[in-house]
């Protein structure tokens, strides 16, 4: 059914609002702070850890939702971490180098995702350290039978409403096996920034007073441009643009500066009438930015905001990257919802990947 067949909905009624999220993916989401109190307690009584000695790199294998919780981690631990970090997105085959020791995160909410099983199962043959993060599926069973480390998280949720339980179990092993000091604090900080904005993001707090519905509202009819820049705010901006396609249902752009200062910054030039009616870029900031990159913020919008409908800035949250980047991810993802749901959309069901996964499983 297109957006055209739905009746728009204000997203200052409350009781509208929640009729049509049938999944109540809204109450999931609004509830970050604590999803994630709840995921780093769960993950700092897991068992059979492996040993931390002599982990020379870490992997984090997942897709969609479950995926983002590598992009993440990548992102914040990286600036302080001595190891190499990767995050792989598919079956494999996986990258020579991975072996015994490469400590390997294998992600997904449900546990049966078929790209994260295949490129596990591969790790396991390499011997590689593995720790399972799933509500329990094919990854569960693997993770028992082999005498793999298993985080079980709840389920019931989306993966994509699931990111504090995806993420921070990954945070809180590394923590544990002594591969990353201090994140405990971070961690709090987190907590606190996002139940901050819990309540200025509010479903009862009306559009002009809350950031999440703000954007939704300057989106409607509109398509999603998103930029970031090379780190936190990119991983914010990718999440972003799934989380439109996903609660939306609408199309979405995401690059990051300052590769896009490089080719995409010209596609703006031309196609003036269709680029200024149709687009609206969304540009997320932080405020440990090398001084270059605001720089180039600041001249890219001055040379591109007169071809879009509309330009929007939206600033990181909190002191450590953890805070940042989830409150970056909080806005925008209550945002995208309520894109959704200002289409009267429910914005939880994803029939398209359903379908997907329907036929892929008919022809194993």
């Amino acid at each position: 059914m297109s957006h055209q067949e739905h009746e728009h909905v204000d997203l200052n009624d409350v009781e509208a609002l929640t009729k049509i999220d049938s999944e109540q993916v809204l109450g999931a989401v609004e509830d970050l702070a604590g999803q994630c109190l709840e995921a780093w307690e769960i993950a700092l009584k897991v068992n059979d850890l492996p040993s931390a000695e002599g982990v020379d790199s870490i992997v984090v294998l997942g897709m969609g939702g479950s995926g983002v919780s590598g992009d993440v981690m990548q992102s914040v631990v990286e600036p302080r971490l001595s190891l190499p970090v990767r995050v792989i997105k598919s079956y494999g085959p996986l990258p020579e180098w991975i072996g015994r020791n490469t400590l390997v995160f294998a992600v997904s909410y449900s546990g049966s995702t078929e790209e994260t099983v295949a490129a596990m199962t591969d790790a396991i043959d390499r011997g590689a350290r593995i720790v399972a993060v799933s509500s329990g599926g094919p990854i569960g069973d693997l993770a028992r039978d082999h005498g793999i480390a298993h985080v079980v998280i709840p389920k019931g949720l989306q993966p994509r409403a699931s990111l504090g339980y995806l993420t921070l179990p990954i945070f809180g092993v590394l923590e544990r096996m002594g591969l990353l000091v201090g994140i405990a604090d971070d961690v709090q900080e987190t907590i606190e920034v996002l139940r901050d904005l819990s309540k200025r993001c509010d479903r009862d707090q009306p559009i002009h007073r809350n950031p999440a519905k703000e954007i939704a509202h300057k989106l409607q009819h509109k398509v999603a441009v998103i930029y970031g820049a090379y780190g936190l705010t990119a991983t914010a901006a990718m999440r972003f643009k799934c989380d439109l396609n996903e609660y939306g249902k609408v199309p979405a752009f995401w690059n990051y500066f300052p590769e896009l200062n490089h080719n995409e910054i010209v596609g703006w030039s031309d196609l003036v009438e269709v680029n200024s009616e149709s687009f609206v870029v969304i540009a997320l900031r932080d405020a440990d930015e090398h001084p270059r990159i605001s720089l180039r913020y600041d001249i890219t919008k001055h040379l591109i905001e007169q071809h879009t409908a509309d330009y929007i800035e939206l600033k990181a949250e909190g002191r450590s990257a953890l805070a940042r980047v989830f409150s970056l991810v909080y806005v925008t993802q209550l945002a995208a919802i309520y894109v959704g749901l200002g289409y009267g959309v429910d914005p939880g069901p994803v029939e398209v990947i359903q379908k997907l996964k329907s036929q892929l499983a008919e022809r194993p």
